[in-house]
């Protein structure tokens, strides 16, 4: 029998439930507030049976439904939301849909930093096995309509977020990972408290294992709230079993015996919370049944993830690289410190404008040989590093402003690299689009000259 179905939002997500549910006889409408050229082109490429509705929408737009299904971007206690629950309607989302469908084995991975990477390695770990792998969540594109013709056998990889975490009532994974956990999307979770409940969930409902990182209190406390066994990754796992590094190599610890993989100076990326994910990636790999080569085979051929501490270009002597993802100031301290050894010319700022913490100013002051800061938060990251007394101080109003003023601040060796540690929406639709500028400035050649020195 078929359902009415309301989709809010139309992005990839809401897009690809609307045709996966169309596809099962739905009758399916979707709904979002804006009506621009990009939404309008989404919504040519739905089935012909599902409508769309654009430029709004009102507090009781799943009158009549049976299903709502938000985007991961809708606030899961949003009005519309609330007002479909007090009336009986299910409120399902995307990921709460493909875990319930799903036929595959599932591994699941969330934390702060890190969970792009860690996910794109455990994939490309599992590749080097036979059976198939599908990578999706809050990376590439979404699942729901790629779950046909999947056997028990095969996997999917999941990178979780907060947002999505919190839509599904029981979220089951056979591996489930949680990297690390510091505050973040407080102003839509609440407190620090209400965040890590979120992400330690998938540990709750872990029905094989659960990776934690050892060297992270947070996650380290949350296996004594799960029933699957534990595994752990880091530096100094202190007698258990998992992912560690000895003698300048990346290791399993089994029964304290330990298993080498492969030497650290053979992981093609920089920084050591890339060795962090490494460990994370190896853990996963292990529990999921890899043998060594295969991990190391894995680790060896993997390139970066775009947007995080991405190499765009070297060119007379300099280095620039797209670390957009750095969304918040724990991951743009992370870039800051994987460069030991190279001058950084950095640029940062963003959406949206607020005092910068303390972390990030004194990384930015110790690490960086110049700042290049742009966006909303500019002047208050200025004015924060100038009580620091750091002189080396540009501020700019874009993006290709700030690339141009850091172009000319270059000098052989140093590393130009926009970290930025605030979201991208005073000038852009998301950290993507924000990278994809920045790779397209840098690449395209020389930009206009440097303005805006302070």
């Amino acid at each position: 029998m078929s359902r009415a179905v309301v989709v809010i939002g139309l992005a990839r997500t809401g897009a690809a439930v609307a045709r996966a549910l169309a596809a099962e006889g739905d009758r399916v409408v979707v709904v979002d507030r804006a009506d621009d050229a990009r939404v309008r082109e989404r919504a040519a490429t739905l089935p012909s049976g599902v409508e769309v509705r654009l430029g709004g929408y009102d507090v009781d737009v799943a009158a009549g439904a049976d299903l709502v299904s938000p985007s991961p971007g809708v606030p899961w206690d949003a009005p519309e939301l609330e007002w479909a629950r007090a009336r009986g309607i299910a409120v399902r989302s995307e990921i709460d849909l493909v875990l319930e469908r799903c036929p595959s084995r599932v591994i699941g991975i969330t934390g702060t930093n890190g969970k792009t990477t860690t996910t794109a390695l455990v994939a490309a770990i599992l590749e080097q096995g036979p059976d198939r792998v599908v990578v999706g969540g809050n990376i590439g594109v979404p699942v729901l309509d790629r779950l046909d013709g999947l056997r028990p056998s095969d996997w999917v990889v999941l990178e979780l977020s907060s947002f999505q975490i919190e839509t599904v009532s029981e979220p089951r994974c056979t591996v489930a990972c949680v990297l690390n956990v510091t505050p973040d999307h407080l102003d839509r979770h609440g407190d620090f408290v209400a965040y890590a409940a979120i992400k330690e969930r998938l540990v709750r409902f872990a029905s094989d294992w659960a990776v934690l990182g050892f060297d992270d209190e947070t996650t380290r406390a949350m296996a004594q709230n799960g029933a699957a066994p534990v595994r752990y990754f880091g530096f100094d796992l202190d007698g258990h079993d998992g992912a560690t590094v000895r003698r300048d190599e990346v290791v399993t610890v089994a029964a304290g015996a330990a298993s080498p993989v492969l030497p650290l100076a053979d992981i093609p990326l920089f920084g050591v919370h890339n060795v962090a994910n490494v460990l994370a990636a190896v853990a996963v790999s292990d529990a999921a049944g890899m043998a060594p080569p295969a991990m190391a085979a894995g680790i060896r051929g993997f390139r970066p993830v775009p947007h995080r501490l991405e190499p765009v270009l070297e060119r007379d002597g300099v280095l620039w690289v797209n670390d957009s993802k750095a969304t918040n100031a724990e991951s743009a301290v992370v870039g800051l410190e994987a460069f030991a050894g190279r001058p950084i010319v950095w640029i940062g700022g963003g959406d949206p404008e607020a005092e910068p913490p303390v972390a990030l100013i004194d990384a930015v002051a110790d690490r960086s040989r110049a700042a290049v800061l742009n966006g909303a938060s500019a002047r208050l990251v200025d004015a924060a590093l100038a009580k620091r007394g750091y002189a080396e101080r540009s501020v700019v109003a874009t993006l290709a402003e700030a690339v141009a003023v850091a172009r000319d601040a270059a000098r052989p060796g140093d590393v130009v690299l926009l970290s930025p540690g605030y979201k991208s929406f005073d000038q852009f639709r998301d950290f993507e689009e924000r990278g994809d500028v920045f790779r397209e400035l840098v690449t395209a050649g020389p930009p206009q000259s440097a303005v805006g020195h302070s």
